[in-house]
C-alpha cells in the first residue's frame, strides 16, 4: 500500500474517533449532580460516564422528598477516574417525634428535651397559682401528638402567682361620710366607719383613716374612717 494511501486511512480513523468516541478514551469525567434525583435514573446518569453507583443508607432531609437522593459522594462536578464509585443517601424526609409531656418540667430540662427531639422552642410568660416560677404550665401541640422535626413547640412558662391588683387609698380626712364613702368604693375598696368620742374635733368631723391617703393596698381592703362623737 503506498505511503499517502496509508496516511489517508489514518487521518479517517482519527476523524472518527474524535467524532464519535473522544469522550470514551478520557481516563476521568465529571460526576453530575444526583441530588433530587431517583436512583434509578441516578443510575442512568452514571453509568453513561462509566461510573459505579450504590445507596449507602437512607437520612432525614427537609429539603429533598422522600425516596429522591438527598446526599452524594464525590460531590457534583467533581473529576474522578472512570469506574469510581458514587456513593449516594436516599431521603426518607421529616421524620416525625413525639411532643413529651413537659407540664411542671423545669424551664432548661424543657428546652433540652425538646432540642433532643429536633423541635423549636417558642416561650410565653404567664401567671400561675399552682406551677412554680420558671416552670412549664403546658405546652402545644399538646403532649402525645406526633410532629415533623423542626416543628415549634409553644411553652407557656409560669411566672409564678399573679400578684394582687392595688389601688391608691383615696383622702378623706375633713370630708363628710358620704363623699368619703363614694370616694373609697370609686378606688375599689370597702369603707368601714368608727365612731370615737373625742373633745378636739366637732361631732361628725371625719377626722382620721387608716391606711392613710397615698397608700397602694390590694384591691378590695378596708379604709377605716373614724368619725368624732360627743358623749351622750
Amino acid at each position: 500500500m503506498k505511503k499517502s494511501a496509508i496516511g489517508a486511512l489514518l487521518a479517517i480513523v482519527f476523524v472518527g474517533l474524535t467524532v464519535t468516541g473522544c469522550d470514551a478514551l478520557r481516563r476521568t469525567v465529571e460526576i453530575p449532580d444526583l441530588t433530587k434525583s431517583t436512583l434509578e435514573n441516578a443510575k442512568v446518569s452514571t453509568e453513561k460516564r462509566g461510573l459505579l453507583i450504590y445507596a449507602v443508607d437512607e437520612i432525614e432531609s427537609d429539603e429533598v422528598e422522600k425516596g429522591f437522593i438527598a446526599k452524594q459522594e464525590p460531590l457534583p462536578l467533581s473529576e474522578v477516574k472512570r469506574g469510581s464509585s458514587v456513593k449516594v443517601w436516599i431521603s426518607k424526609g421529616l421524620v416525625s417525634v413525639e411532643v413529651p409531656a413537659l407540664e411542671n418540667v423545669a424551664a432548661s430540662a424543657a428546652r433540652a428535651k425538646l432540642s433532643k427531639l429536633g423541635l423549636e422552642v417558642d416561650e410565653e410568660e404567664v401567671y400561675s397559682e399552682e406551677i412554680a416560677k420558671d416552670f412549664v404550665v403546658s405546652s402545644n401541640p399538646s403532649p402525645g401528638m406526633m410532629v415533623q422535626k423542626g416543628t415549634t413547640v409553644n411553652l407557656k412558662m409560669s411566672v409564678g402567682p399573679e400578684p394582687p391588683k392595688t389601688a391608691v387609698v383615696p383622702k378623706v380626712i375633713r370630708t363628710s361620710k358620704s363623699s368619703a364613702q363614694k370616694k373609697i368604693e370609686a378606688a375599689g375598696l370597702d369603707a368601714k366607719f368608727v365612731y370615737r368620742v373625742s373633745t378636739e374635733y366637732y361631732e361628725g368631723t371625719l377626722y382620721y383613716q387608716t391606711p392613710k391617703a397615698g397608700s397602694v393596698v390590694p384591691i378590695g381592703s378596708t379604709v377605716t374612717a373614724y368619725i368624732a362623737t360627743v358623749l351622750d
